[in-house]
């Protein structure tokens, strides 16, 4: 009988262990960790991302306030880019959609370059985009997830079967002044919030797989509202073939390009 006992009470312990374990996950895997640490892992897999393919749909509604004449004051547009990239060295090439016309597209770490369909050669185009300097089809830049990290106890997680979403949201307008252009700048179409904006406001969602802590995509929200323009804008930045080992190749004639 005590040996009857004693095998039930060693059997109780075993099941209490083997629960425990199961509860607790290994270290390192998503169930283990706290919210601080997934919210680390997050914008790590997001800097550390070297490679793959991007795809990003952007929708814009504005309204401006005193339009010129033979401009609409209000409309709707709807652009895209699907492309491949590399962050080592910095590369980016695709299509790039403004709604009304496509575009071959290139950007490396310094210079942006163009070509239409009826181009016969590439076309320079730093100059003209230099006070856009963060505005690139990468989905998020490097300096954007800096401030996030320095904005960590606004950012919350939530939960899916596969996946997890750190969300961040912000109305500071002088923030947004001050740093919406790199914040929102991987959306590539997103607001170019001003210092004297009456309203302004950004929401990303960063989108990120539990299992191998994989980036999957970005969602963006932004309103702007100054003494020009009212402006709605929604982007969904998708990701795939991550760090697969994708090179982009430079096109032939950059090194030709010309100023636009």
């Amino acid at each position: 009988m005590a040996d009857y006992r004693k095998r039930i009470v060693i059997l109780v312990i075993g099941l209490v262990v083997l629960v425990g374990l199961v509860g607790c996950g290994k270290k390192g895997e998503y169930s283990s960790l706290s919210e601080e640490e997934r919210i680390d892992k997050g914008l790590d897999a997001f800097e550390h991302l070297k490679n793959g393919k991007i795809q990003i749909k952007g929708h814009s509604k504005y309204n401006i306030k005193a339009p010129k004449d033979g401009q609409k004051s209000e409309g709707e547009v709807n652009r895209s880019f699907t492309g491949d990239f590399e962050t080592s060295p910095e590369h980016i090439l695709g299509i790039y959609d403004d709604g009304k016309n496509k575009f071959e597209y290139y950007h490396d770490a310094v210079s942006e370059f163009s070509k239409t369909k009826s181009d016969t050669e590439w076309y320079n185009d730093t100059d003209s985009m230099k006070k856009y300097r963060y505005k690139q089809p990468n989905g998020i830049n490097r300096v954007a997830i800096e401030f996030l990290r320095s904005q960590k106890k606004d950012i919350k997680v939530t939960d899916d079967k596969d996946s997890y979403t750190l969300h961040y949201e912000t109305d500071d307008v002088k923030q947004l002044g001050a740093n919406g252009d790199f914040l929102v700048g991987g959306s590539y179409n997103g607001p170019v919030f001003r210092d004297d904006d009456s309203d302004a406001k950004v929401k990303i969602d960063l989108k990120i797989s539990k299992e191998e802590f994989k980036p999957l995509s970005i969602k963006y929200t932004c309103e702007q509202d100054n003494s020009d323009i009212s402006l709605k804008f929604k982007a969904m930045v998708k990701y795939s073939k991550q760090n697969s080992g994708i090179r982009v190749k430079v096109p032939r004639g950059i090194d030709t390009a010309k100023s636009r």
